[in-house]
């Protein structure tokens, strides 16, 4: 009850504001950072939702257009996910993107793929690297049916005439071995725009993956807010790759230090980057649910709970990788 109360209280402030807007955007190609949700354009606005799923990753997306892209949908253990949906009233799901094929990311979207239309346009996403061994995973490709596409690299989705989401990196092959790592580096690197605003998604990608990503795309890798990757582990969020999308905040889904799973998300060391670039930072943990909305010149973050740049890590990790 009281996190439903903190979701309706923040979109009711999102939304009940008087747009206060006028003549503060700023004449750049960059869109302006403001405290308060109430001068985003409600007319206009783009809701990034990350969900606190615990371990895992789970987003909604509400475009300007009204559209509902669900992009992952975590673990789903207490039904989190779901339950997200449903408080906020979510009974159609157009499109259904899974960055990659970890249990921690694809077992949430059942419910979102029975919200599809029951068509056989392209609605459903992912790396296209088939894992018929994983039953989870199979029953995901198996119910989106006809209407399941792979991903293909400096792909266009063009879901919402007002977005321009481009997928800057990809694969259907995991790299460098077959392995769990490797399947990372499979994920979905995204780059969303609208307006002056701009998001990177980086699913679980390691430092390989990111060194392509680096090297592939220097020019569009410029972001207002960084997705971190693989839930803020030490062998990903490489310095350099920061440093090119120089976001003004990151955000972070993970378990934290109460995590069963003892994975030690996020790892000292991808906090301590964060904090020398001078990149603000949410997290699931520490935060709850985090709103990222925008009007395409103004942007904002609102956590369920708590102050951003929380130092609190479980450990560094032994072997970290940077470049």
């Amino acid at each position: 009850m009281l996190r439903s109360m903190r979701i309706i209280d923040r979109i009711g402030l999102l939304f009940a504001g008087l747009f206060l807007g006028c003549g503060v955007a700023e004449t750049t190609d960059t869109a302006m950072f403001v405290d308060s949700p109430t001068m985003i354009d409600p007319q206009a606005a783009l809701a990034i939702h990350m969900v606190d799923v615990g371990q895992g990753d789970g987003m909604i997306i509400k475009t300007p257009s009204g559209l509902t892209i669900a992009l992952d949908g975590g673990p789903d253990r207490s039904g989190s996910y779901a339950d997200y949906l449903k408080m906020l009233n979510v009974t159609r799901v157009d499109y259904v993107i899974l960055s990659h094929g970890h249990s921690d990311h694809y077992t949430g979207l059942g419910t979102a793929i029975g919200l599809l239309p029951k068509d056989c346009e392209a609605r459903v996403f992912d790396p296209g690297f088939a894992r018929p061994d994983i039953a989870g995973y199979q029953y995901i490709r198996d119910t989106a049916g006809c209407r399941y596409r792979s991903l293909t690299m400096n792909q266009s989705l063009l879901l919402d005439p007002k977005l321009d989401i481009q997928i800057l990196g990809v694969t259907n092959t995991p790299y460098p071995q077959n392995d769990s790592a490797g399947i990372n580096n499979t994920s979905a690197m995204i780059k969303l725009r609208y307006g002056k605003f701009s998001m990177l998604f980086t699913g679980d990608a390691q430092t390989e993956s990111e060194k392509n990503l680096y090297m592939n795309f220097p020019a569009q890798l410029p972001a207002n807010v960084l997705k971190i990757g693989h839930h803020g582990s030490c062998n990903a969020t490489g310095t350099s790759l920061l440093k090119a999308v120089a976001p003004s905040y990151a955000i972070i889904s993970s378990g934290g230090p109460s995590d069963p799973s003892n994975f030690g998300h996020p790892h000292c060391q991808t906090l301590g980057k964060l904090r020398a670039n001078g990149v603000h930072y949410y997290r699931t943990d520490q935060n709850g649910d985090i709103l990222v909305i925008s009007d395409g010149n103004l942007f904002s973050l609102s956590p369920g709970r708590g102050a951003p740049d929380s130092s609190a890590c479980p450990r560094a990790c032994a072997q970290p990788t940077d470049f």
